[in-house]
């Protein structure tokens, strides 16, 4: 990553509260533009709620959040944001290219509401940008988990933004649908900063430019190489580095529990 990079999102002693739970504490965190950070650690580490941070859609106790050298409010239009797949409710009855327009509303829907023409003709450029273009006219109940996860993705590039949020993006796909989403990743990240919450080790190594080790305070930001002092660190506790074939992580047999895991457990 070029050092001159100005910062897409420039986060400074960032601590967020669910009512009288703590769940980041004093985050500091510089994504340069161009990144394609990726973002690991335990469950209930804070992951997800740095990136609704960054969205605006929980309130900081303290600290801030700059975007390209902004507030974030001011700011707010240049983010895209995918979500988890499982807090969707694919039963909706909506086609792929109705899924993507939603990206343009301002409001509540009313009965006489139309949408622009140039918004049609965005939506349909973006479905295309991805290949599946195809696709445009099915209920998303008949989409496949990976053609629904590339729809979300369509549908947070529609309004082409400069920074591209996404919440576990393969965690409920099959392997070659990752392939396929990695690869789509990589094309986006020629033009679009991305931060990238993921379980999926694998990527860590393979796909993006740096980490960030999350476990309510920031343990690492750096190379997506690990070593097992910092992987410790971010579990907060001994972690065996384990390969078989395919790189992954698992926990050895210790005394004492693995925050958001069991013993013995991945997490």
């Amino acid at each position: 990553m070029d050092q001159s990079a100005k910062n897409a999102i420039q986060i400074e002693n960032l601590s967020v509260n669910y009512r009288h739970t703590r769940a980041l504490q004093n985050v500091c965190l510089n994504v340069p533009e161009g990144e394609f950070l990726g973002i690991i650690g335990p469950n209930g580490g804070g992951k997800s709620t740095l990136l609704k941070a960054i969205l605006g859609l929980v309130p900081p106790a303290s600290g801030k959040i700059e975007i390209f050298g902004e507030e974030r409010k001011k700011n707010q239009a240049v983010i895209g944001y995918v979500p988890q797949f499982s807090t969707v409710d694919r039963t909706f009855p909506i086609s792929a290219q109705e899924v993507v327009l939603t990206a343009f509303l301002k409001g509540p829907l009313h009965p006489f509401f139309r949408y622009k023409e140039e918004h049609r003709r965005a939506a349909s450029a973006a479905l295309e940008r991805v290949g599946i273009e195809n696709l445009a006219s099915r209920q998303i109940s008949e989409l496949s988990g990976g053609e629904f996860q590339r729809l979300l993705i369509v549908r947070a590039l529609a309004t082409e933004p400069k920074i591209l949020l996404l919440d576990e993006p393969t965690a409920s796909v099959d392997p070659a649908s990752r392939e396929h989403i990695y690869e789509l990743l990589t094309e986006i990240n020629k033009s679009v900063t991305i931060v990238m919450v993921t379980h999926d080790l694998m990527a860590i190594a393979s796909e993006v430019t740096s980490i960030a080790c999350l476990n309510q305070t920031l343990v690492y930001h750096g190379g997506p190489q690990l070593d097992e002092k910092t992987v410790n660190a971010m579990y907060g506790c001994p972690v065996d580095l384990i390969a078989h074939g395919v790189p992954h992580r698992v926990l050895g047999r210790h005394d004492h529990d693995c925050r958001g895991g069991r013993e013995d457990e991945e997490c």
